[in-house]
């Protein structure tokens, strides 16, 4: 999931009403109401990537996922569609290993970076900017990737429908859909209030700290980001705040939104090392999907078969 994971590490002590109220423009006397507005304003929010898309690879720096994708990618002979492909963290390692590539996202800033990323390196892949759950493309894709976790974005059970329906639509008969997010089982236990380091991240000039807190998560998670500049005198240059939202989506729900939307399971996976998903124990859910043949296309291989 694009929004960041915590480490577990406690930064030193705040007033999170008080740091809210200050980044909301508020004043002292007024920071409960600026907490209860944010609370309150997260249920109808898109989170803005275009307002940290220029630092956004200061601080996300994760490849765990990038072998188990190559791999995937390698096995298709044909054009690729990457979900939610932000500044490029998936998409580079794609393309510079020959895949065919069509990147989308919801914010241009992110994409901005990544079209630059591709200018800079002399690559080449479409770039296109569109939500997820309302795509426009021929149905000529063999593989649709939704990497990152970051399914878990797509909030309500409306819009994941819709999302799974367009993804549906953009694949060439017996295409795959991979989706991934976070086993609630397990991610759940850190959705408790508590503001969490996510890590401390050099920059050209100083050190970017990022924490966090989340609330919620049945099944939606509110999460507010910190993102706090320090110079190499270790002085407090400026502060972000990153208002989150993501949903937590069950096993037998899912599996129930895919199967409606025309796709059969493959595969689910508990791990990028392609483990079994275990309730208890998996950190993720990878689910390898595919779409149905068309009728004419199986009365034709049947024919076929008989001859």
């Amino acid at each position: 999931m694009r929004t960041t994971e915590p480490n577990g590490e406690p930064p030193p002590p705040i007033n999170l009403e008080f740091e809210i109220m200050v980044l909301l423009g508020g004043s002292p006397d007024g920071s409960s109401l600026a907490f209860a507005a944010w609370n309150h304003d997260m249920s109808t929010m898109q989170i803005d990537y275009d307002s940290v898309a220029e630092i956004y690879d200061l601080y996300v720096t994760a490849d765990y996922d990038i072998p188990f994708f190559l791999e995937e990618a390698r096995k298709i002979d044909g054009p690729v569609l990457e979900l939610t492909a932000g500044t490029g963290r998936l998409s580079l390692p794609l393309v510079q290993a020959g895949v065919q590539l069509t990147c989308v996202d919801g914010s241009r800033g992110m994409l901005d970076v990544l079209s630059r990323k591709l200018t800079q390196r002399g690559l080449n892949a479409e770039v296109r900017c569109a939500d997820v759950c309302q795509l426009a493309f021929p149905p000529s894709f063999r593989l649709a990737i939704l990497p990152f976790q970051s399914f878990m974005e797509i909030v309500g059970k409306e819009r994941q429908r819709q999302a799974l329906a367009a993804v549906h639509a953009c694949l060439a008969p017996g295409g795959r859909f991979i989706c991934t997010f976070h086993n609630p089982a397990i991610r759940r236990t850190q959705v408790d209030g508590v503001l969490r380091l996510v890590g401390r991240f050099p920059t050209q000039d100083g050190t970017l700290v990022v924490s966090g807190f989340e609330q919620g998560g049945h099944p939606v998670v509110t999460r507010l980001q910190f993102l706090e500049f320090f110079g190499s005198d270790g002085q407090l240059r400026s502060k972000q705040m990153l208002p989150m939202e993501f949903a937590f989506i069950e096993k037998d729900d899912f599996d129930c939104m895919a199967r409606q939307a025309g796709f059969h399971v493959l595969d689910l996976f508990g791990n990028y090392d392609r483990s079994p998903f275990h309730a208890e124990r998996s950190p993720v859910m990878i689910w390898v999907l595919q779409k149905e043949e068309s009728q004419q296309r199986q009365a034709a291989d049947g024919a076929a078969h008989r001859r």
